[in-house]
């Protein structure tokens, strides 16, 4: 663990896409890449002593400020956690909102927009989130753009931090011991407060608090009707579509991108759906790319299980095979690190020996293999140019080809046990993705396994349901049991697909209660619009076309990746995100009484909006 640690203290610092993270050890090296350039190309923002960002672009319009907000929501026992606070971390920009006051075409006065871009389990914000971020550009800061200068709007833009993450992280002289105070100490910590129900009524308490009307009265608007719409891709997506589905008197609509509301244990419909981006000619794919990643997993699986002698020239025996694949895939403590358990074997194989770029998959990226096209396009090279070398020997020189691409020098980290202790202790360093861990075994699951019987590409059998309960087990010490409900409480809760929430009367800091719902039981299934990519394996749990109805349309983006439509546009945006921009206008403006009707969409072929 040497290694490991100071890399983890890097990538868990600036990860800036939505994205949730995984537990899986070679990903993280990916992920330290991620955020190098990530930071690279994030515009530098210097905040005044009141939060304001003095970025000479737009940024300076941005105001960074915190708000008291209720520590647990649905207690009902008079105690002193009914009053507890914490401070919640919020930005706001007034730049679509005109002095004067918004007119509509007619002359007469129109309602003024409140959009928010929800928080999530991603790093820290900062004023960029209203300017220029993957999480709320393309679709709410251009449509405020649009509807502020061809219609005459008034449009206010926040952006709420997610609890426990950031700076919105519950402090000790706040409540109990929820988190220590400067450096990178260990320091206890108490989840009891962190939920996706509390998230929700943080989003439904934020719409209505002084802070917020306080913004908005600050206009000309104080004596409009205010609509709200949420916005969020990915967990915050969930959020964006809940909120709504439960406090529909507080937001007006939602726009949920690549949002996978189906909870889910066991989600090896993940690795199985990136296996067959592969196959997908549309963004470069190919069945011999395909079939060589399955083989050469399929090739190591046999070495490792003592059932091949490919892994030795001589074929001498399994031990060698060992000592021949941690050469080969530069194994961190050689074969012996293979030999130590089955689980660094599971670390090794079971996620993929090399990483297939489905969820974070980019046409335009410069990198030789840093998409599906590239992938597989260096693949098949490598067998054409070589055709007597291995399948296995393929994906061991695309493992290095992608570590050199990314400017990783290490290793392949495969200590089980280390990866373990790493997380069982916070920190500072840790604190952000130890707070969606926690989620995931208190909430969702979403583990993405490699299970005997799926088709998934990767060492099949090597990643079962049994590793992440083990880590919620010792981590969290969450009982494998325990996970289990907990991941169909949340279905119970919210609905899943069906969007028809049963939140009872639960009593509790994560339980929530039936007094959350807004007037009308069915409202709340109005007016959300659910986007997803056809290239992203989370679509596999989000509300697709197939599921749709005139309520809660959906729009399928061919070719495209994790909420990619709702990252800053560019000139290099194919059709289909172009088009699912412009289906989300349309639609937003339709039901704001700004168009008559929905505005067809070109290239049918690949963005299908289905309103049953």
């Amino acid at each position: 663990m040497k290694n490991l640690a100071p890399l983890l203290a890097l990538a868990l610092l600036h990860l800036t896409n939505a994205i949730p993270p995984r537990r899986r050890i070679p990903d993280i090296l990916e992920r330290i890449k991620q955020q190098q350039q990530q930071q690279q190309q994030k515009p530098e923002l210097q905040l005044t002593q009141d939060g304001a960002s003095k970025e000479d672009d737009a940024a300076g319009d941005v105001l960074v400020s915190y708000f008291d907000q209720r520590l647990d929501h649905f207690s009902k026992e008079d105690n002193v956690n009914n009053y507890a606070t914490f401070k919640q971390r919020y930005f706001y920009t007034p730049r679509f909102v005109q002095q004067s006051g918004s007119k509509s075409e007619g002359g007469g006065d129109k309602n003024a927009l409140a959009f928010l871009c929800v928080g999530g389990e991603g790093p820290a914000l900062d004023a960029s989130v209203l300017v220029d971020s993957v999480h709320c550009t393309g679709d709410m800061i251009e449509l405020a753009d649009k509807l502020s200068k061809e219609h005459g709007y008034d449009v206010h833009l926040f952006a709420l931090e997610h609890r426990y993450y950031g700076e919105s992280f519950p402090t000790q002289n706040q409540i109990g011991h929820l988190r220590g105070e400067g450096g990178d100490d260990e320091f206890e910590v108490d989840y009891t407060y962190l939920s996706s129900r509390q998230a929700v009524q943080d989003i439904a308490e934020f719409v209505k608090s002084s802070e917020a009307m306080e913004h908005l009265n600050s206009s000309q608007d104080s004596e409009k009707t205010i609509q709200w719409i949420t916005f969020g891709g990915s967990y915050p997506g969930m959020l964006s579509a809940w909120s709504h589905l439960l406090h529909p008197d507080a937001i007006f609509a939602a726009v949920s991108s690549s949002a996978p509301i189906q909870a889910r244990l066991d989600f090896q419909q993940y690795n199985e759906h990136a296996g067959s981006d592969l196959e997908d000619e549309f963004v470069g794919g190919s069945k011999q790319c395909h079939d060589i990643v399955k083989e050469g997993h399929e090739q190591v699986v046999a070495i490792l299980e003592g059932q091949s002698d490919e892994g030795n020239e001589d074929g001498d025996s399994a031990k060698d095979g060992l000592d021949r694949l941690a050469t080969l895939f530069d194994v961190c403590g050689g074969a012996d690190s293979l030999r130590e358990s089955k689980r660094n074997q599971e670390a090794f194989v079971g996620d993929g020996l090399i990483k297939i770029p489905a969820q974070e998959n980019d046409p335009s990226c410069k990198g030789e293999v840093c998409n599906i096209k590239g992938l597989c396009g260096s693949i098949v090279a490598e067998r054409k140019s070589n055709p007597g070398q291995s399948s296995m020997e393929i994906l061991a020189s695309i493992s290095k080809l992608q570590g050199k691409e990314k400017k990783e020098n290490s290793c392949t980290e495969v200590d089980w046990k280390g990866f373990l202790e790493w997380f069982k202790t916070p920190t500072t360093q840790n604190a952000n993705d130890r707070s969606w861990l926690y989620q995931t075994c208190s909430e969702f699951g979403f583990y993405q396994t490699c299970n005997h019987d799926s088709t998934c590409l990767y060492g099949r059998g090597y990643h079962d349901i049994s590793q992440d309960l083990e880590f919620c087990q010792v981590v969290f010490g969450i009982e494998p049991e325990t996970v289990r409900k907990n991941v169909e409480s949340t279905l119970t809760y919210y609905g899943g697909w069906s969007l028809t929430p049963n939140t009872g009367e639960q009593v509790g800091p994560s339980s929530g209660g039936s007094n959350m719902l807004g007037n009308g039981e069915d409202n709340g299934q109005k007016r959300i619009i659910s986007v997803t990519g056809t290239v992203d394996p989370w679509t596999e749990l989000a509300l697709t076309e197939k599921m749709a109805n005139k309520d809660h349309p959906s729009i399928s983006v061919r070719g495209a990746s994790h909420h990619f439509w709702t990252h800053k546009t560019e000139d290099s945006d194919s059709d289909s995100i172009v088009g699912a921009r412009q289906t989300i206008y349309d639609t937003l403006s339709d039901w704001l009484g700004v168009t008559s009707h929905l505005v067809s969409i070109t290239g049918g072929e690949t963005v299908v909006i289905n309103t049953k």
